[in-house]
């Protein structure tokens, strides 16, 4: 049965970077000792490669090694309950996302608010979610691949970046708009799910830019994108709403903190991060991974996490899935 749900908000690609307040006779803060960067997935997926190319132009700025440290499972959220155990001093900051503060919640009962207990600091980019296949697929489109999956119901085996990720409840979303039984598999980012795809463990994989190298190298074949926008490097790899569909996935990822920072750091990280944003080789790292670059301070990166977790949760209502499933 088609779903009919209100969908987010297009992202402001390239929202105005905010004034960053500063009393004239105070100091700027500086971390005393190197930073820890927390990440929610396992290391060489799209996440973490960004994490990365943000993390080397921050320390320059920081005047401090910043080291990215991944924490991954269930579905990003054991990440996020570290980082909620951090002291709010900013010598410790974490990967936020609708995988981690968006989707898992829907997938699991927290013990902590996923946005009220979090700072955000800095939302950088909106990253595109390809529906991926070998080359030698017995389907070429994803219309061909649907119709193997009603045929041989249960058979058609989909890796995703982690139950309770982005990719998994838009993917379960399609797939119970299409009265299709499919089975998941979860691995603990992109990058495994994508490995998997390539020794021929799954048929499918939903996962992000990290998928891209083994696209452009023939080795597998993109069949669709979960988004409502186009690749640049593939326009020929359809949209979802190209293909039909009245819904498209919306996420995003940036920047947090403990909730808690003094202001005097909070205006430090939020003033280092744009600028570590605009560093070519940053932008360069994020057009690889076809992530769109986005530039949102703490009050309007706060304002589309809350509205992503409540659209999320009506999409996970709808198709009955995680908690609602019961």
């Amino acid at each position: 049965m088609p779903l009919h749900r209100r969908a987010l908000a297009p992202l402001p690609a390239l929202a105005a970077p905010p004034a960053i307040p500063r009393a004239a006779a105070q100091p700027r803060w500086a971390p005393e000792r190197p930073v820890t960067f927390l990440g929610p997935f396992a290391a060489g997926g799209s996440f973490d490669l960004t994490q990365r190319a943000l993390a080397r132009p921050l320390e320059p700025l920081l005047g401090q090694p910043v080291a990215v440290v991944n924490r991954p499972g269930a579905g990003g959220t054991i990440m996020l309950a570290e980082l909620l155990r951090a002291r709010p001093d900013g010598q410790t900051i974490g990967l936020l996302s609708v995988n981690s503060n968006a989707v898992a919640p829907q997938l699991q009962d927290l013990a902590f608010d996923p946005v009220g207990d979090f700072q955000p600091l800095w939302a950088y980019g909106a990253f595109l979610t390809f529906i991926v296949v070998a080359a030698n697929a017995p389907f070429a489109s994803l219309p061909e691949m649907i119709a193997f999956a009603r045929r041989e119901p249960g058979r058609l085996s989909i890796g995703v970046a982690a139950l309770g990720s982005n990719s998994h409840l838009n993917m379960a979303r399609l797939a119970a708009e299409e009265q299709l039984e499919v089975t998941f598999v979860p691995f603990t980012g992109g990058a495994p799910a994508t490995t998997a795809l390539l020794g021929g463990h799954i048929q499918c994989a939903v996962v992000s830019g990290e998928v891209l190298p083994s696209v452009r190298d023939g080795a597998l074949r993109a069949l669709a994108i979960l988004n409502a926008e186009k690749s640049e490097e593939f326009p020929h790899i359809p949209t979802l709403p190209e293909l039909g569909y009245s819904w498209s996935s919306r996420p995003w990822i940036g920047v947090g903190a403990p909730r808690g920072l003094p202001a005097p750091i909070l205006a430090r990280w939020v003033e280092a991060l744009m600028a570590a944003s605009l560093q070519p080789d940053f932008l360069e790292a994020m057009r690889r991974l076809a992530i769109a670059p986005l530039r949102l301070g703490p009050q309007p990166f706060a304002a589309l996490m809350a509205e992503s977790l409540q659209e999320h949760e009506r999409i996970a209502r709808a198709i009955r899935i995680g908690r609602f499933a019961r």
